[in-house]
């Protein structure tokens, strides 16, 4: 558990128990366990690029619900049809 108290306190302890997990270079050992799944994975065909265009998101802005839950950049929809600058960034 992270001690510490308020929101400062806790990001603190939070970067300082990640930085020490991913600070530190390990050697894993990759044994036959990885051989085996690339000689299974060896057959898949790649999916060909996916191209997302200002006017697909447009499009998909536009058929979307005004009163439903935002999305995990937070912004609620009825908004995000307003932010027409915003498409190209998602694009």
């Amino acid at each position: 558990m992270v001690s510490g108290t308020g929101p400062a306190a806790n990001q603190a302890n939070t970067v300082a128990f990640w930085r020490g997990l991913w600070s530190e270079s390990v050697n894993h050992s990759e044994g036959p366990c990885m051989e085996i799944v690339a000689s299974q994975c060896a057959s898949i065909t790649p999916m060909d690029p996916v191209i997302v265009t200002l006017d697909d998101v447009a499009e998909m802005v536009r058929r979307a619900p005004n009163c439903k839950s935002p999305g995990i950049d937070g912004l609620d929809r009825y908004w995000l049809k307003r932010f027409v600058v915003y498409h190209a960034v998602v694009a």
